[in-house]
């Protein structure tokens, strides 16, 4: 039909055509957000993050990152403060201190008064420094001493190993290297006589730099490590019998013990016809005759504190029992000193089994089950290994530990099934 084919043609002619479709472009902003954050990803694992600061435990307590906390020793022990670096700071008995910084390179020790033995393991950056006073000591891996006393503004500094660098008023910036010492004591000089009733009176020695006070500074190198005269130890005072009550519990009461620590010989009372040149040191001569619990009477404490950082582990194993038989409370101190000066050896492991008797005794069970796992973990086939491993079950079981108890009694049975405290065990785990 013509006529419709025209209608037909018609409309297909005016009906426009259809635009092509456009091609959508919705995963470019996709691309481009993946692209940054992938960007962003990269950045965020590549870029070095802030180290973290190093932590520190103070004797058996609890890691943290505190800074200016007051950590005071009592006066009769010291305190270990162990830093997660591999570092120690001991403080003496009666010294008070503060950690005042923490980087992930090492820290800074405030000394506020008394003594400190400080050990810095070095490493690529280690970052270490001691403040006393106005006084600074900057380390990188040493072992030294530092004793302070604010009261007469006395600094004293002693070096075992490696070298430190020291800073102070009145005194040049100086290297003391291994083997020396330094000291600076302010001494306040009597004021002259006057006649005259109205004259204005000396100013006091608070006043820095007026002149009724002077400065003494001396410093010595030496490979000798001669002995301070000036030393000021912080040791506490002996106990007597009648205030020390049930402090006799500390003694021995295990016979394993006892045969393997025998008392030291009585010595002759006999004086010579002539009396001998008194020694450069004179605890040599007493510890040469055995006469342990003399020393610990007639020595100065200057002496003692000499003695301990000079004489043989054994011979201060010997005096740490000789102050056990005295009830003398520096014998917790005397053992610590052997854990720091012979760490890893025979004696350290010993004197970490004596701290754990005298803590048991003291009536601190869960603190000497400490110090007796250290003694398994460092001599686990050491002359006191069944003494300590039976302790130990009786230890936390005085404590109430249940879990730790039935664990420390499987493996003394596994070990020594007929052995002192095999019944103890036998109950713990029934």
């Amino acid at each position: 039909d013509e006529r419709r084919r025209a209608q037909v043609r018609r409309r297909l002619l005016d009906t426009p055509a259809p635009l092509p479709k456009a091609r959508s472009r919705g995963w470019r902003p996709a691309l481009a957000l993946t692209s940054v954050g992938v960007a962003v990803f990269a950045v965020w694992m590549l870029y070095p993050s802030a180290p973290k600061p190093i932590a520190y435990r103070v004797d058996l307590g609890e890691e943290s990152r505190e800074v200016d906390l007051p950590i005071a020793a009592p006066l009769t022990r010291p305190v270990p403060v162990r830093f997660t670096d591999g570092s120690a700071v001991q403080l003496a008995p009666g010294t008070r201190a503060r950690v005042t910084e923490l980087t992930s390179e090492g820290a800074t020790v405030q000394l506020d008064h008394g003594e400190v033995t400080v050990s810095v393991r070095h490493r690529k950056t280690t970052r270490w420094s001691v403040r006393a006073g106005p006084f600074f000591v900057r380390v990188t891996g040493t072992r030294f001493r530092v004793d302070w006393s604010p009261r007469d503004q006395s600094f004293e500094l002693r070096v075992f190993e490696g070298q430190v660098r020291v800073t102070g008023p009145d005194t040049p910036a100086r290297v003391v290297g291994e083997g020396g010492e330094m000291r600076v004591a302010s001494k306040v000089q009597a004021p002259q006589e006057t006649s005259d009733a109205a004259a204005e009176p000396p100013p006091t020695s608070s006043e820095p730099g007026t002149p009724s006070q002077t400065r003494k500074v001396e410093h010595r190198e030496t490979s000798t490590r001669p002995p301070s005269a000036a030393l000021k130890l912080k040791l506490p005072p002996k106990q007597s019998e009648t205030e020390a009550g049930g402090a006799t519990a500390v003694q021995s009461q295990s016979p394993e013990l006892e045969a393997a620590t025998p008392e030291a010989e009585p010595s002759s009372t006999e004086s010579p016809t002539e009396e001998p040149a008194p020694p450069s040191e004179p605890w040599k001569l007493f510890f040469e005759r055995g006469d342990y619990e003399q020393a610990l009477v007639e020595l100065t404490p200057e002496d003692i504190e000499r003695a301990l950082w000079q004489a043989e582990s054994a011979q201060l194993m010997e005096l740490g029992a000789a102050a056990r038989r005295a009830n003398d409370r520096r014998a917790g101190y005397i053992y610590s000193v052997i854990r720091s000066r012979f760490a890893g050896s025979r004696a350290a492991a010993d004197a970490a089994f004596m701290l754990a008797r005298m803590y048991f005794h003291a009536g601190s069970p869960q603190t000497a089950a400490t110090w007796l796992e250290t003694y398994l973990r460092e001599q686990p086939g050491g002359r006191f290994a069944r003494a300590a491993a039976g302790r130990l079950v009786e230890a936390y079981q005085q404590a109430a530990d249940i879990d730790r108890a039935r664990v420390a009694a499987e493996r003394y049975l596994a070990r020594y099934p007929e052995g002192p405290h095999a019944k103890l065990a036998r109950s713990v785990l029934e």
